[in-house]
């Protein structure tokens, strides 16, 4: 899985998640990487299909993984990715209703919990891996790991 975190200004892109693994969630544009597909790559293509913009200048920000030991289908590992660069309008799909939501005002009550933990620290400009367990309940973090991150953009 990819994520892609498009800062204008003051601003972060997100969106309520309308179909698929977390939806009614709000979320930066992301999803699947395809067979054959460099993460990196899976960003700028998710985020054109969901919101119209085409990303440029795409740096890697984190790798995490998340554990869901009530139900271990939704496990997986999401490469992040952040941006400021990008062109086109911003355009509603049928996967994301986005839109422009500024930083000191993000939604987290509406996002995944372990938003919590990772996101304002990416935004500020630290890389980190890790990984979050959560709950049975699906909903909460049980455990946080997350350790700086020395990457490089693939």
């Amino acid at each position: 899985m990819c994520l892609m975190l498009l800062r204008r200004d003051d601003d972060l892109l997100l969106g309520e998640k309308l179909t698929g693994f977390g939806a009614g969630r709000v979320v930066a544009p992301g999803g699947h990487v395809e067979p054959g597909e460099a993460p990196l790559a899976a960003a700028v293509r998710e985020t054109r299909e969901e919101t119209g913009l085409v990303v440029r200048d795409v740096t890697a920000c984190a790798r995490l993984e998340f554990t869901f030991p009530a139900r271990p289908a939704w496990d997986l590992q999401l490469e992040v990715f952040t941006s400021t660069s990008y062109a086109g309008e911003l355009t509603p799909s049928s996967e994301l209703a986005p839109w422009w939501c500024p930083v000191d005002e993000l939604p987290l009550d509406r996002m995944w919990d372990d938003d919590h933990y990772w996101l304002a620290r990416v935004l500020s400009g630290e890389r980190l891996r890790g990984g979050f367990t959560y709950a049975p309940d699906n909903e909460t973090v049980q455990h946080a790991d997350l350790q700086p991150l020395e990457v490089t953009n693939r």
